[in-house]
Parts: structure tokens; C-alpha cells; sequence
């Protein structure tokens, strides 16, 4: 059975099985919402206090379950005022960003870029037991550590896709720094006009749950026997074939892996 809960605090509507209240594991939601300065911010109609061009909402610890934000922005325009709404699902345990500013304010970038951390890196190759026939592609490349690390340790061929000139500069650097151009490719690609259905043996993603939704039609398309691997994100709600936690400096990071098969439900 199930029911509707609006928490205590007003931020949130939620679905949740009934009995989950007993379960112990629960977590925090963060959104981090951008706006143009000055705009009124409402979540699930209760305007939220804080200013500035980014604000950060924390929810209380909740219990397992599909929650809704409902975001709300009144902005001050040229022509007036006008509002902007988005609803978003999301997961306890998720880190989520959403973009109110217009087109021509935003950055190209879907996610602020964060490095992954390179303990995470080795751990998460070798969760996908990658070999030397393996190809890599690292979907929102960065530095290129991930392509970069695969070809030194596994000898395999590895390719990094970014939208960002900047992160594609910063991974050719790190390409001839390593001495690995015959084996590692980057290219300047939004990574959701990429065929996936061709190449990859291995897709992995540092990106926000939304966005891994997003790609769920391309990764479908992957060859029998593709893995995947996400960092710190869900994979809309396909339950992993495998997960584990790497403890580094900057905290924990959960690390997910799944099967194309997995995801297309064969």
C-alpha cells in the first residue's frame, strides 16, 4: 500500500511504502538550486530564506521512498516579474542541481565539475574487472584520470568525453603528460548524442541521478556484456549488480556497477 506524506519541515511530497517508518536507514536530500540574483525561491510553496546565486537545501534525515520537489522561482525581468517551475524526483542520499537562470545565463556544463578522487578511480576499475580488451569511455571526462588510469594499468584503449573546452584541455594535457596518446582518445562531445551502441565495453559516470536517467536510452543501446559504473549516483531505481563504498580523504563515495543486460531488463 501506498501513501502520500508531506514532512514536517513543508519541503517535500513524497510517496512511501507503508512500514518503511521502521526501517533505520535514513538520509538527507541536498538540492543546490541556481537563480538569477535577487529571485524568490519557494520549495513546495515555502519561500526559502537564504540569497545569492546558488542556494543549498538540506532535508531532514528520511526514510527510504520517492519524494518530489516541486521548485518555484519568481525572477525579475526585463518584461517583469515572471515564474519558473520545475519538479525533480529524487532519492534520500541524493545530491541534485537544477538551473533556473534563462538559456543564454547558464554555463554549457551540466554539473559543476569535481574530481573523482583517484583511490575511487583504482577502485572502480577494478570493481569492473577491466582487462586489456576492454574499452573505456569515461562520459564526462574531466581530467581524463579515469581513461588515463585505465591504459596504464590495464593496457587497454580508453576514450574521455566532455562538453567543457576547458576539462578537454586539461585531459590532453594529462594524456601527454602520461605518455598515452596511442591509447587514450578525448573529445569535445555533449555525452547525450553519443551512440552507445557501438565501441564500449565499459561506460563510466560521475554525474547527478537525473542526469544518469537521462542517459538510460542511450546505455540501453550498449552491446551484451557492457558494464557500467556510476560514481556516488543511482541509476534511476535499477537495483545494482554490485555497490561498494571507497573511504578517501574527502569522505566515503558509494560506487555502483551494472550490466547493460541489467539495465534493459533481460
Amino acid at each position: 500500500m501506498w501513501r502520500i506524506l508531506i514532512l514536517a519541515a513543508g519541503l517535500f511530497a513524497c510517496v512511501i511504502p507503508a512500514g518503511t517508518f521502521a526501517q533505520t536507514s535514513r538520509k538527507t536530500v541536498t538540492v543546490e538550486v541556481y537563480l538569477p540574483d535577487g529571485a524568490r525561491l519557494f520549495i513546495e510553496g515555502q519561500e526559502m530564506r537564504s540569497k545569492g546565486s546558488m542556494r543549498r537545501v538540506v532535508s531532514p534525515p528520511m526514510p527510504p521512498g520517492k519524494y518530489t520537489y516541486t521548485i518555484k522561482a519568481i525572477i525579475l525581468g526585463p518584461n517583469g516579474l515572471r515564474s519558473v517551475t520545475r519538479r525533480i524526483d529524487v532519492r534520500p542520499g541524493d545530491f541534485e542541481s537544477i538551473d533556473l537562470r534563462a538559456p543564454g545565463k547558464r554555463p554549457i556544463i551540466d554539473v559543476e565539475y569535481e574530481p573523482t578522487p583517484q583511490k575511487v578511480v583504482d577502485a572502480l576499475l577494478r570493481l569492473a574487472k577491466v582487462t586489456r580488451k576492454d574499452v573505456v569511455w569515461d562520459l564526462g571526462c574531466g581530467d581524463g584520470r579515469i581513461p588515463v588510469t585505465a591504459t596504464k594499468e590495464y593496457g587497454c584503449k580508453a576514450c574521455g568525453f566532455d562538453i567543457d573546452p576547458e576539462r578537454i584541455k586539461d585531459s590532453l594535457a594529462n594524456v601527454r603528460k602520461q605518455g598515452v596518446e596511442r591509447l587514450v582518445t578525448i573529445k569535445q562531445r555533449d555525452i547525450f548524442t553519443l551512440d552507445l551502441s557501438k565501441g564500449p565495453t565499459l561506460i563510466t559516470l560521475y554525474l547527478l541521478p537525473r542526469l544518469n536517467a537521462k542517459l538510460l536510452p542511450q546505455l540501453r543501446k550498449l552491446p551484451p556484456g557492457a558494464r557500467i559504473i556510476s560514481v556516488a549516483h543511482r541509476m534511476a531505481d535499477i537495483k545494482p549488480a554490485e555497490h561498494i563504498v571507497v573511504d578517501t580523504e574527502l569522505g566515503k563515495f558509494d560506487v555502483y556497477l551494472w550490466t547493460a543486460e541489467t539495465l534493459r531488463g533481460d
